[in-house]
This record gives C-alpha cells, sequence and structure tokens, in this order.
C-alpha cells in the first residue's frame, strides 16, 4: 500500500522536481560558477586567466565573475555570455552532478543555437561543452590546464558559430543580389554603394576564416598531453572540421556572387560614361559645326555687300 501511495505521489509530482526539467539546478555538491569573457589586447588584463591564446597571443581568457553555490538558475546563464561550472572532484557525487546537468543543459531551451552538449572523460577530467555553458570535473592541480584548454576550443569554435550564423543570414540578400551579376542597370546605380558594402562584409568574413583556418586544423601533439587531447576531441565532436569546409564553400558562392556584381556595375558604369563622353563630342561638334557655318553666312554676307 505504501508502494502504491508512492508511485502515486511520484506520477502527481510536478516537472520541475525533476532537476534537469527545474528553471534553476540544485546540486548537494558546491559548485564554483565562473562568468568567462574574451578580449583582444597585447597587454595583460588584471582580470587575466590562464595564459593568451591565438594569433599572435593577444586573445586573453578573463574571469569577470566568481561564486560558489549549490544552485545555478537559466535565467543567470542567459544573461552570460558565457558560465563555467567547476564540479568538485568526487568520484561518485561528482559524477553524477556532472551527468544531471548535462541533462539539464538539454533540456534548456535556447534561441541561439540547437547544439546539444558534448560530454568528454579524459584521463580523470569530465567536460562537459554546450555553447552557453561549461561544466569542468576534475583534480585541483590539473584544473588551470583543463580550463584553459576547454576555453580556448570554445573560443574557436564560437568563432566558427558566428561566421555559421553571419553566412546564413547573407543568403536572402545574396540571392536578392545575384540578377546584378548577370545584367546591371540605371535602376540599380543607387544599389552601388549597398553591393559595395556588402562585397565589403564578405571579404571580412573571409579574412576572419583564413585566420580561424590554422587554428582548427591543427596537427597532433607528440607526445600527446591532456591539453592538446581535450582540443583533438572537442574539433572531432563538434565537427570543426567539417564545419569548416562548409564555411568555405558558402564563402566562395557569395564571393562569386558579389564578385560578378562588382564587373558589371564597373562595365556598366565605364560604358555610361564613354556614352557621355560621346554624347559631349557629339554636341561640341555639332555646336562647332554651327559656329563654322554663321560665320561663313557672315562671310558671304559681307562680300555681296561690299561689291558693286
Amino acid at each position: 500500500m505504501q508502494t502504491t501511495e508512492k508511485n502515486a505521489a511520484d506520477q502527481n509530482r510536478p516537472r520541475d522536481a525533476d532537476p534537469t526539467n527545474a528553471p534553476t539546478f540544485m546540486s548537494e555538491l558546491p559548485l564554483e560558477v565562473w562568468e568567462i569573457g574574451f578580449v583582444k589586447q597585447a597587454e595583460p588584463h588584471p582580470q587575466l586567466f590562464g595564459r593568451p591564446f591565438g594569433e599572435r597571443h593577444q586573445q586573453q581568457i578573463i574571469r569577470t565573475g566568481f561564486a560558489t553555490t549549490h544552485q545555478v538558475s537559466r535565467t543567470s546563464l542567459a544573461g552570460r555570455p558565457l558560465t563555467l561550472i567547476v564540479v568538485p572532484d568526487d568520484p561518485t557525487n561528482g559524477l553524477t552532478t556532472v551527468q544531471q546537468l548535462q541533462e539539464w543543459l538539454d533540456a534548456f531551451e535556447s534561441t541561439a543555437t540547437m547544439h546539444r552538449s558534448q560530454l568528454l572523460a579524459l584521463q580523470g577530467a569530465q567536460i562537459v561543452w554546450h555553447p552557453q555553458c561549461l561544466v569542468v570535473m576534475v583534480a585541483p592541480n590539473r584544473l588551470p590546464t583543463v580550463c584553459q584548454a576547454v576555453l580556448e576550443g570554445y573560443f574557436y569554435e564560437s568563432e566558427l558559430r558566428s561566421l555559421e550564423t553571419k553566412l546564413e543570414a547573407n543568403w536572402d540578400e545574396t540571392l536578392s543580389d545575384a540578377p546584378l551579376g548577370f545584367e546591371f542597370n540605371s535602376a540599380a546605380i543607387s544599389r552601388r554603394q549597398e553591393l559595395a558594402q556588402r562585397f565589403h562584409e564578405v571579404l571580412h568574413l573571409r579574412t576572419r576564416y583564413a585566420r580561424l583556418t590554422s587554428f582548427i586544423i591543427v596537427p597532433h601533439v607528440y607526445p600527446p598531453t591532456l591539453a592538446s587531447q581535450i582540443g583533438e576531441r572537442l574539433r572531432e565532436r563538434l565537427r570543426m572540421e567539417e564545419r569548416r569546409d562548409l564555411v568555405d564553400g558558402k564563402l566562395e558562392v557569395q564571393e562569386h556572387v558579389y564578385e560578378l556584381c562588382s564587373h558589371r556595375a564597373s562595365e556598366f558604369m565605364v560604358a555610361r560614361t564613354g556614352h557621355l563622353l560621346e554624347w559631349a563630342i557629339i554636341i561640341l561638334l555639332g555646336f562647332q559645326t554651327l559656329l563654322w557655318i554663321a560665320d561663313l553666312l557672315s562671310s558671304t554676307n559681307s562680300i555681296s555687300i561690299t561689291s558693286p
């Protein structure tokens, strides 16, 4: 009878009682919640975490906030660029907490991305990757190394995701501009500045892509380290190389469209300028002819008047 009543109570329990469906995640272990940001500068930042990385080592990780808590709310995650949650290194309760956090993050409805979280287990480190939150459980002496590797991987993936989002947003404009790559006319002259701006945007995206490629295609490190293995595993799980190839193909299409538009616009403006010059020459020649005729007529009248 008690079992039946317990089952009935479990069925009638609100869905939010499940920690994976609740708007606030409750943990039995004290969680460290870090607010993470990225800045690009040559001089060390006062809130610098780890070592600088990226091109010319000017990209820096900064820890803008730190708190120890037993609960994490979805509202707080949505209001931050990136949150890193450090779970105490507990083989039993810690691993359970990491798994529950992963399920809770997957239930988090995000309008910015549809990516699901990824769980990595490497050399005693448990890592959960999510577009808005990272979870790490590792021994304290290895925490800086693991966090550095995970945050670097997150930064490069977010840059790639930003390129993907921007290119997808540009498709409608590209399709509307594509006919101008076949024929450019007087009605499109007012759009030259707009086409030039979009062409510059595509070139800017190509530059970002080229600078990002060297950090996505990275040779395997030998002998392997924990940091290098984390980077390799993240690139593999997040399919960064395949996504890079897709970005390259989309960039080629948009570049080709705006190169055609640029050529047609230049050809039309050169031809239009040539036509204007031809008409100007014709008008000048006509005016010169009229002056010559008028001069000839005046000379003829003068001769006829002075003759006996």
